[in-house]
């Protein structure tokens, strides 16, 4: 990568540049630590001036890569970086509901790096304990002689259409009305169209065709690979499982229920997809 392609915007390149400023995302288990106010770039980012302040706290630190043109470090904290003055803890799905495209890829890229390093610490063939490599985002087994890489679990993400309806459905566990569209993950041997058939069969008893692939997005709980799609319903009968699903419903383009996710997220992308779509053909 040539240094005018990492000026501008965020770039994850695994080598430092070396520069004399850095930026810090601070990270306090699962919630993001943030300069009220906002930072003078991006609200998740902190100059290092700013943070001098928090490395008596920090327990940990990793490159995440550049930030217009400077690099750019994750900060694992300690609980007791939540009194610092002038900061605010923020909740990670809450931060990801509001942020922007490049803001989400650092959080999600800072939280999935060090909940994988969190949980490879011994190597799985010979369980010696690795050491985190000085070259690239890997945790190296010396007697191995092999690199582990971040864990990405690929996942399917659909919204299902009948017309100028869609298929929207909740889990047990979620705020009462809040409804979001169908998910789950791509099984060994799968293909990601093979994932859609059987999850949306499974969840809620409906037969798909005509599977168009949308876009994906990174999503770290804990670290997975959400790719979206639009599909047509082949069949009408909900019969949700009653364990993922709770309830599902066909729903009108414009008469949604009243949560639905926000557009920064992969599922609510699908959803707003889907709306235009159905608005631009009345």
């Amino acid at each position: 990568m040539s240094n005018a392609q990492i000026t501008n915007g965020f770039h994850a390149n695994p080598k430092p540049l070396n520069t004399e400023k850095r930026w810090i995302l601070a990270v306090i288990g699962r919630d993001i630590l943030v300069p009220d106010g906002g930072g003078p770039s991006s609200a998740v980012l902190i100059d290092h001036e700013t943070a001098d302040q928090l490395k008596f706290f920090c327990e940990r630190r990793l490159l995440l890569g550049q930030w217009q043109g400077v690099d750019c470090q994750v900060w694992a904290l300690s609980e007791d970086a939540r009194a610092a003055s002038d900061f605010s803890a923020m909740e990670l799905r809450s931060l990801l509901a509001k942020s922007g495209d490049e803001e989400f890829t650092m959080v999600c890229r800072a939280v999935q790096l060090l909940d994988w390093q969190d949980k490879h610490q011994y190597c799985g063939s010979c369980g010696t304990q690795m050491s985190s490599s000085v070259t690239e985002h890997a945790m190296r087994c010396e007697p191995c002689d092999i690199n582990n890489y971040p864990r990405i679990s690929p996942c399917v993400i659909v919204v299902v259409t009948r017309g100028d309806h869609c298929l929207l459905a909740r889990q047990p566990n979620w705020p009462d009305g809040m409804f979001s569209t169908l998910a789950g993950f791509i099984e060994a041997g799968e293909s990601a169209e093979q994932a859609l058939h059987r999850e949306v069969y499974e969840e809620v008893g409906v037969e798909i065709t005509n599977i168009r692939y949308v876009g994906s997005q990174s999503w770290p709980y804990p670290g997975q690979l959400m790719l979206g799609f639009i599909a047509d319903a082949v069949t009408e009968e909900i019969v949700v499982d009653g364990v993922e699903i709770s309830e599902a419903h066909w729903c009108r383009y414009d008469d949604l229920p009243h949560y639905v996710p926000p557009p920064t997220i992969m599922s609510g992308r699908l959803i707003k997809h889907f709306v235009d779509q159905a608005s631009a053909q009345q």
